[in-house]
């Protein structure tokens, strides 16, 4: 079983005083033997020399053993430990202290023994082995001898050496006193090395630990060595740049989120296994997917396979696509998808517009174009017939160029009501549609435009009343609302009939100011009211013409009222009259 980091630390001064114990106990105990062995071997040659002269020479030429020489060699070596061997030169055992007389006869010949062969050949010999006759293990001397008469033979002295086993089992003793000491040596520096060095080392990595592991940070204590001080403040600075890199990534991963989740235009960024992961609220709303639904089921509950074919095909390329969806739910649109690639792990992203808006809105540019187109036309073909007429002579005819000068001067008031509205209108629609706001008293303007509305009405029999029960006020630019009010009387007028009447009231309805402009004409049918307040449009185009109007008139009363927080609003019933309704906020 693996030991945890610190243990093994701890541990760390054992090994080479264990090691060097065991190396040191191995070798001796492996060598210690073969030295001793020599050098019993020499002492036993240097007592073999004292030995010798007091051996009795075996009887020459005898080839057995003799009891009178074995009972002289057992005598001699009575008390002394050591074993004597006479040995004749042809290898037969004559004595041997080791053996009983009755087995001499059997003992093998030792011609071959080592000791035996160097005496032979060189007078002297040594060995250490097991010996066969005994079966100890033992040293050996021999030597050749010869005698007075001539006669030679060998003398050996032999020696157990047993005794190295003690020396073994001191050795051991001795090695484990060595490693006990050795051990509480190591204990001790152990002990001291945990308390200075591995329990703060200890406490710095479970720091660490838990730093890259992204909990909570706690406050690193510092040990006193200065070298691990050193790490304890390392560790700090990165646990404070860490926590300052993840509070920066997590601004901008929120501000990133808020950026995406307030874009008119749908999100989804998905990974490289095609999987959204990012689908922000106009996304859901353009495939009419709930806010609530995890974007993992995006792809499913938008129910397009092209929008799932594009993702995972942008995703696997480097390259960008363009497609056109017909939604029709929740309401029949057309929604463009541009997918790009993300670099890096892949993936995709996905932006969606919906073209419906675009679409109208280029639908009206068009018609604006053509509606401006048609009403210049008009007025700048009866300037110019009129023109082309003067200039083939009618301009002798002084009767008829007045007549036909005076059509020119016509023609050139509504072209210059024409651009007037335009202008009013484009100015409207600007994001600074008020001039100048002012403190106003709305019975004043009424008033007013009442007086300029005075001649037009009488003209066409029209009875023209204002009606103020009190005095109100509000903040706002006083053209637009003199602008708003006599567009309003103006079309009262035009669309009613000889002897009709048309009321202006003016007056304060909780906090807010209500102009009303009521009388009893022609009306408007109910399929025109939800379009009177558009630019050129027209609920009786010919009478419209003949009435000299520019069709922009209640797109300006819209636009005013909006510039100043209000709104317009219409009640008419065909052949009863029309009601416009404008409220103004803050009225005091």
């Amino acid at each position: 079983m693996a030991l945890p980091f610190s243990p093994k630390l701890r541990l760390a001064p054992l090994w080479p005083a264990v090691a060097a114990i065991v190396a040191a106990a191995a070798t001796a105990i492996a060598l210690l033997p073969e030295p001793l062995a020599d050098e019993g071997a020499r002492e036993l040659e240097r007592t073999l020399e004292l030995v010798v002269p007091a051996l009795p020479p075996p009887v020459a030429g005898l080839a057995a053993p003799e009891d009178a020489l074995q009972q002289r060699v057992l005598a001699l070596a009575a008390g002394s430990g050591f074993r004597i061997t006479v040995v004749s030169l042809a290898g037969v055992v004559l004595a041997d202290t080791a053996v009983e007389r009755e087995r001499l006869a059997a003992v093998e010949n030792h011609r071959s023994r080592p000791e035996i062969a160097q005496a032979l050949s060189r007078g002297t010999g040594r060995a250490h082995r097991r010996s066969p006759t005994t079966g100890e293990d033992s040293v050996y001397a021999a030597r050749l001898v010869t005698g007075a008469d001539g006669a030679a033979w060998i003398a050996r002295l032999a020696r157990p050496i047993g005794s190295f086993d003690v020396v073994r089992g001191h050795l051991v003793r001795v090695e484990l006193v060595a490693a006990l000491v050795a051990g509480l040596a190591a204990w001790l520096i152990s002990h001291w090395l945990t308390r200075s060095l591995f329990r703060p080392l200890t406490t710095l990595i479970g720091a660490a630990d838990e730093l890259a592991s992204g909990g909570d940070r706690r406050a690193i204590s510092i040990p006193e060595a200065s070298e691990l001080a050193t790490l304890g403040r390392a560790l700090e600075r990165l646990a404070r740049e860490k926590d300052r890199q993840i509070a920066a990534v997590a601004a901008e991963r929120d501000h990133l989120h808020a950026t995406v989740a307030s874009m008119s235009e749908g999100v989804l960024v998905a990974d490289g296994r095609g999987v959204p992961r990012l689908v922000n609220p106009a996304f859901r709303r353009l495939f009419g997917i709930a806010l609530d639904a995890a974007a993992e089921q995006t792809l499913d509950l938008a129910r397009e396979p092209r929008l799932v074919d594009l993702v995972a095909a942008v995703s696997r390329s480097e390259h960008p696509a363009v497609i056109e969806l017909e939604r029709l739910e929740p309401a029949p649109h057309t929604v463009a998808l541009l997918a790009s690639p993300l670099t890096g792990s892949g993936g995709a992203v996905v932006l969606a517009r919906d073209l419906s808006e675009s679409e109208q809105l280029h639908k009206m540019r068009r018609d604006f174009v053509a509606n401006v187109s048609h009403e210049l036309r008009t007025p700048l073909a009866a300037i110019r017939g009129c023109a082309e007429t003067l200039v083939d002579g009618a301009v002798d005819d002084r009767e008829t160029a007045l007549r036909f000068s005076g059509r020119i001067l016509e023609q050139c008031r509504r072209l210059g009501e024409l651009l007037e509205d335009l202008l009013t209108l484009s100015r409207l629609e600007s994001s600074a549609p008020l001039r100048a706001t002012q403190p106003l008293a709305l019975v004043d303007l009424a008033a007013e435009a009442v007086e300029s509305a005075g001649e037009r009405a009488a003209a066409r029999g029209v009875r023209v009343a204002l009606e103020a029960p009190a005095a109100v006020s509000v903040t706002g630019d006083a053209e637009g609302i003199l602008r708003l009010l006599s567009n309003l009387l103006d079309n009262a007028i035009k669309y009613n009939r000889a002897g009709g009447s048309v009321v202006l009231r003016v007056e304060r309805d909780d906090g807010a100011a209500v102009l009303t402009v009521a009388d009893d004409g022609i009306g408007i049918a109910a399929a025109h009211l939800p379009r009177i307040f558009e630019r050129f449009y027209r609920v009786d185009p010919a009478r419209s013409r003949e009435e000299g109007g520019t069709g922009l008139g209640l797109a300006i009363v819209k636009h005013v009222a909006q510039a100043h927080g209000g709104g317009v609003e219409v009640e008419s019933e065909l052949g009863r009259g029309s009601t416009f309704r404008v409220t103004l906020p803050g009225a005091t």
